[in-house]
């Protein structure tokens, strides 16, 4: 790589050396994961937590969807902080240390109200947080593979995914999920600490003064643009099982499946581990032979297998289903961001991101209470047919949406 061609060298006062494309790819990813460590030990946690609290599916559903809201914020923040702030390293920093922090004090938690109110807390700079300024850190730096580059950025998080539950899963059989919890400030803060010796200042190019003004750059390249708000449906309608899904399956393998927590734990990190080896794979896809056709296939694919899951009776003959359903859930995601990308000047990614992720965080936030509703109305099994439902429709709606005619414009 050239670092002559990198905005962040040429800004005064880096005093850290800029590392190789593939070592910042690296050190991103590893990032990515931690943020993602959390949610996975949650989802694997569930199961026990309701029980502890005693709560019903529909107000585990109304957590989760206030919850978004917390995620709205955040991802609010981080788009106009990657677009405004002259160094983009204290915000990843930040959606590090903030997370762990309140994930650990949930452990501590003697009601539910207390409990939704720290993992709230903890959403409002946490993993979200995270995604803006290391996608458009990518961007700047993979123009021509952002597919790719941005499939090995969730890779980590979603190898993080796999290996959270995996291994809580196995030592909530021995100890509780509270102590497993109070433990967690421990691998934020340490992956903090590491990024901040070595990812050098992320700093980017100003915004040039005489072009056109910021605010009508986002009327007429965001707000009004019509391809972005396409992608953005898509994205929403892939985000409402991505939301669902690791939520309701655990809860449906341990009353429906009597499966235990190490069960469910595999299972978990089968269904992100699949994630983890398509991502690249999907991404490298997209790049060679389109966003559109990828994104259809996947989506198609994944809502077929997860919808499926009820017809199977026997729980071990669901492992190859669950997994391979993990294409949608997590491959496919980056590509998406990658084809809203194409569509927005590359000057205000972190406000097209912030559209995106506000737009899908938005279109999902009602669906965890109302599928939380039909659980207890009519059992676990419809979570995953409305979610097969809408994936196909995000199937179809993707292919509506015009290819970009200029990818990346500057």
């Amino acid at each position: 790589m050239n670092t002559s061609t990198d905005p962040s060298t040429a800004l005064p006062g880096a005093a850290t050396p800029e590392p190789s494309r593939g070592r910042m790819l690296t050190l991103l990813a590893s990032g990515h994961g931690v943020t993602h460590w959390f949610d996975g030990i949650l989802r694997v946690s569930l199961p026990l937590i309701t029980r502890d609290f005693g709560i019903t599916y529909t107000q585990l559903g109304a957590l989760r969807s206030v919850e978004r809201v917390s995620h709205i914020i955040s991802i609010t923040v981080g788009g106009l902080a990657t677009d405004f702030l002259k160094d983009r390293k204290g915000i990843l920093l930040l959606s590090l240390v903030w997370p762990s922090l309140f994930f650990s004090l949930q452990g501590f938690s003697t009601t539910f109200l207390l409990f939704g109110a720290l993992l709230c807390t903890q959403a409002l700079l946490g993993g979200f947080l995270w995604h803006a300024p290391a996608r458009a850190v990518i961007g700047d730096r993979f123009p021509d593979r952002m597919g790719f580059a941005l499939g090995i950025h969730a890779m980590g998080g979603n190898l993080a995914a796999a290996a959270g539950p995996l291994i809580m899963g196995a030592v909530l059989a021995w100890v509780t999920w509270r102590t497993v919890f109070a433990f967690q400030f421990l691998p934020g803060i340490a992956t903090a600490l590491f990024l901040w010796l070595l990812l050098p200042r992320l700093g980017h190019a100003p915004r040039d003064r005489q072009s056109v003004s910021y605010g009508r750059a986002l009327r007429s390249d965001v707000l009004t643009n019509l391809p972005l708000i396409g992608v953005t449906v898509v994205a929403g309608l892939r985000s409402i099982g991505e939301n669902l899904i690791p939520t309701f399956l655990p809860l449906y393998l341990s009353v429906e499946m009597k499966m235990g927590t190490a069960a469910i734990g595999l299972y978990l990190g089968c269904l992100a581990l699949v994630g983890t080896v398509f991502a690249p794979i999907v991404g490298h896809m997209s790049d060679r032979w389109g966003r559109k056709s990828t994104i259809c296939v996947s989506l198609l694919t994944g809502g077929l297998l997860i919808g499926s899951i009820p017809l199977f009776p026997s729980g071990w003959l669901l492992l190859p289903v669950v997994s391979l359903g993990g294409m949608a859930l997590f491959a496919v995601g980056p590509i998406i961001q990658a084809s809203g990308l194409e569509h927005a000047p590359k000057e205000i990614w972190g406000a097209a991101q912030t559209f995106m992720d506000v737009g899908r965080s938005s279109l999902s936030l009602v669906f965890p209470l109302i599928v939380g509703a039909v659980a207890d109305h009519y059992g676990l099994s419809y979570t995953f047919y409305l979610f097969g439902a809408i994936n196909l429709l995000a199937a179809v709606t993707v292919l509506a949406i015009p290819r970009a005619t200029t990818p990346i414009r500057t």
